[in-house]
C-alpha cells in the first residue's frame, strides 16, 4: 500500500490512544519511505501516555514492506511482548518501545521475532544518521513529516508533487511538511525535495515560484473537504503544472473549449484549489493581475466540440456544459477569477479519507478538512 499519511491519519488514531534519543530511534529502518515526528507535549492531540515518555517526540513510520509502526521511548522497565486489540504487536526492550501491525493471529509470533530484531537493531542500519531524519529534524513543528511520494495515498499525490520531473520516480520526490489541527482542520505546510541531486535542483527551482500565502481564501478553504493552497505568478505556475500529468488530467473535458493555460497567465497572488469528499468535483479562486482572457470568450463560445456549449450566466459569468461535466466560471468585481467543475459521474475516490478523519475523532475531535499550503523548505526550517 502507499500510505503513510494514510498511516498517520488511521495508525496513529488507534496506537497514540492506546527511549534517549538515540537509542529508541535505533529501531526504525534506515530505508523506511516515511516518518512522522510528534512532539506529545506541543502537539495539542488528546494523548493517553499511558507507558510513552511524553518528554520524548513519538515516531509513527511505514517499512519498506507497507507495515504501520510507532517507535517511542517506554515509560515500562520491562522486556518483552504485547497484544493490543488482537492486532498490533507491541515490544520492549531497553526503555525502547515499537509497535507494528494490523497482522492476524497466525502472524503475530513472526512479528514478535521481527520486533525482536529491530529493537536490536544496531545504529547504523536505522535511521539514525540518514539524510531523512536530518530533514525530519529540521522542520520547526509539533508535528513533523517527510515522506517519499511513493507512500502517499495514490488519490493525494499529485497534489504533494507540484515541480516533480516527469523522469523522477515516486521514490525519488520527497515532501517536507509541519502538521497542524485546529477546530476541525488539519492545515500542511509542505514543500518537495530529493535526495537525487538533479531531481533536488529542478525541484529547487520550481518551489521558489511558490510566495507566502496572503490567506485571501482561507475561510473558503476551510469549508472544503480538501484544498490545495499556494501564492503564484501564473506564468511560472504553467511550466509546474505541465510536469503534473494527474493534475492535468483534472481538467480533461474544460481544455477541449476553454484555454486554461490563458487563465492562468493571469494569476498573480494567492490561489486554491478545492475538492469536496469526492475529490472529483473541483472549485478554483484565484487572484488575478489582469483579464487579459475574457476578450478570447467569444471565440471560446463559437468554438466548442460538438455536444458541448458556453452560455452566458450574467455579468463576467459563463457556464461551460459538456457531456459528462458542467464549469461555471467568471470574474469578480474586486479582480478574483472563480470557476466550479462539476461531473455527473460520481466517484468514491474520496472514501478511503473520509473514513480516515473519522477515526481520528477520539483524540482529535471531528475532522472535516484537509488543507495543504505549498511552501518553500526554508520556511519549513523556521521557527512560527
Amino acid at each position: 500500500m502507499k500510505k503513510i499519511v494514510s498511516a498517520f491519519l488511521c495508525f496513529s488514531a488507534f496506537l497514540l490512544c492506546s527511549c534517549s534519543k538515540g537509542s529508541y530511534l535505533s529501531v526504525i529502518p534506515d530505508d523506511a519511505p516515511a516518518i512522522i515526528a510528534v512532539d506529545v507535549a506541543q502537539s495539542g492531540l488528546n494523548i493517553d501516555a499511558e507507558e510513552i515518555d511524553t518528554t520524548q517526540k513519538v515516531y509513527l513510520f511505514e517499512t519498506s514492506d507497507g507495515t504501520f509502526c510507532l517507535a517511542a521511548k517506554s515509560t515500562n522497565s520491562a522486556d518483552g511482548f504485547s497484544i493490543l486489540q488482537d492486532k498490533w504487536v507491541c515490544g520492549y526492550a531497553d526503555g525502547k518501545m515499537l509497535i507494528m501491525g494490523p497482522v492476524i493471529p497466525a502472524q503475530q509470533e513472526e512479528m514478535k521475532k521481527r520486533i525482536g530484531r529491530l529493537l536490536q537493531q544496531d545504529e547504523e542500519e536505522s535511521i539514525i544518521g540518514t539524510p531523512m531524519l536530518a530533514q525530519l529534524d529540521s522542520i520547526q513543528s509539533p508535528i513533523a513529516l517527510v515522506a517519499q511520494s511513493a507512500a502517499l495515498p495514490e488519490q493525494f499525490a499529485p497534489y504533494f508533487t507540484l515541480g516533480a520531473p516527469r523522469q523522477a520516480s515516486a521514490s525519488q520526490v520527497c515532501i517536507a511538511a509541519r502538521i497542524s489541527l485546529s477546530d476541525g482542520v488539519m492545515q500542511i505546510e509542505g514543500s518537495n525535495f530529493s535526495l537525487n541531486k538533479s531531481i533536488g535542483s529542478a525541484l529547487a527551482d520550481a518551489n521558489r515560484a511558490f510566495r507566502p500565502l496572503k490567506g485571501t481564501f482561507a475561510n473558503d478553504a476551510r469549508r472544503q473537504f480538501f484544498s490545495l493552497m499556494m501564492n503564484v505568478e501564473g506564468g511560472q505556475l504553467l511550466p509546474i503544472l505541465r510536469q503534473n500529468n494527474a493534475l492535468q488530467a483534472l481538467l480533461t473535458g474544460i481544455n477541449t473549449a476553454i484555454d486554461m493555460d490563458n487563465i492562468l497567465r493571469s494569476v498573480d497572488g494567492d490561489m486554491a484549489y478545492m475538492a469536496d469528499s469526492t475529490l472529483a468535483n473541483i472549485e478554483m479562486k484565484a487572484q488575478l493581475k489582469n483579464r487579459d482572457f475574457l476578450k478570447d470568450i467569444a471565440y471560446w463560445k463559437s468554438s466548442c466540440p460538438a455536444g458541448t456549449r458556453i452560455t452566458d450566466q450574467g455579468p463576467n459569468a459563463w457556464l461551460f456544459q459538456g457531456t459528462d461535466l458542467s464549469f461555471r466560471f467568471g470574474v469578480t468585481a474586486d479582480n478574483q477569477f472563480y470557476g466550479r467543475l462539476t461531473r455527473r459521474q460520481s466517484s468514491d475516490a474520496g472514501q478511503v479519507v473520509s473514513s480516515v478523519l473519522d477515526m481520528l475523532q477520539p483524540f482529535t475531535g471531528p475532522l472535516r478538512s484537509i488543507v495543504y499550503n505549498v511552501s518553500q523548505l526554508s520556511t519549513l526550517q523556521q521557527t512560527k
